[in-house]
């Protein structure tokens, strides 16, 4: 049986069970095989842009004698991925996507927007730009229903489940939409500015927040105290009026790390603050 590293169990453990999924960027195919073994998935779809990992995929596909349950699919993204409508049945139901920056998932759901209008859900993990992954899951008909963060070989994960607003129960998407509102107004009851809840819950998730997810916790600590560092090392830039173009991407990126380093001290008071509630 497969066994999965950390963060990809917690990719695998959203799935919803009994569902047809699509693996992208499937890699070596050990999610997908995975999903099949535990019985999570009935079929599933193991896409990879790169011939190499996807011919690796598919032997152990070969290996575990699941042919008949994991589809290898040469694809960029979703483009040669079957989605479930009246005329593919048998397509996926949902996807899948680790391992990869926030632009690249944005770009893989954009590029075919008549199939991600198609999906019932999605199971993201970007490993950068995770405030414009979630931004583009609000604005584009998806409501984030469940998080988690993994912490992994010195690194930190964000795990989101998205619902396809036109294809969930209304009272489950109510209820999501619901938990994002209320996180929202207990930060600006709290001091924070609109903009300032805002770009909270893009960045860091308004579930975790309200969760107060002990992962989340060792995040900011991590990030105040790195930001610390930076800016601790960043070169002097002089007092005069007129400063050079290097002086002032200088002062732009300061301005930039203190923002978010006071972002995270205030969010991490709030958490704390709340557990002692």
């Amino acid at each position: 049986m497969i066994e999965l590293s950390k963060r990809m169990q917690a990719v695998a453990d959203m799935v919803p069970a009994g569902s047809i999924a699509a693996d992208i960027g499937c890699d070596h195919g050990f999610v997908s095989i995975y999903l099949v073994q535990q019985k999570i998935c009935p079929f599933v779809y193991a896409a990879d842009v790169r011939p190499g990992p996807l011919a690796r995929a598919k032997e152990h596909i070969e290996a575990c004698g699941l042919e008949k349950y994991i589809k290898p699919v040469l694809s960029d993204g979703l483009k040669e991925v079957a989605v479930k409508d009246s005329e593919a049945v048998s397509g996926a139901e949902g996807i899948l996507a680790a391992g990869m920056g926030g632009h690249l998932m944005i770009r893989i759901l954009s590029d075919v927007p008549q199939k991600t209008k198609k999906l019932s859900w999605v199971i993201l993990e970007p490993q950068s730009d995770v405030e414009l992954v979630r931004h583009w899951l609000w604005e584009n008909g998806f409501v984030i229903a469940k998080e988690s963060m993994v912490y992994e070989d010195g690194k930190y994960y964000p795990v989101m489940f998205a619902m396809n607003r036109e294809r969930t129960d209304a009272a489950v998407l109510e209820s999501a939409e619901n938990e994002y509102g209320q996180t929202a107004e207990e930060l600006c009851s709290a001091g924070f500015s609109e903009s300032e809840s805002k770009a909270a819950c893009d960045w860091l998730g308004s579930q975790l927040i309200r969760q107060k997810s002990a992962v989340l916790k060792q995040f900011l600590k991590h990030t105040i105290e790195n930001d610390r560092k930076v800016l601790a090392g960043m070169p002097q830039v002089s007092e005069k009026e007129e400063k050079t173009e290097k002086e002032q991407r200088i002062e732009a990126r300061c301005r930039e790390i203190r923002v978010r380093m006071s972002l995270s001290e205030r969010v991490l008071a709030f958490m704390e603050e709340s557990c002692k509630r």
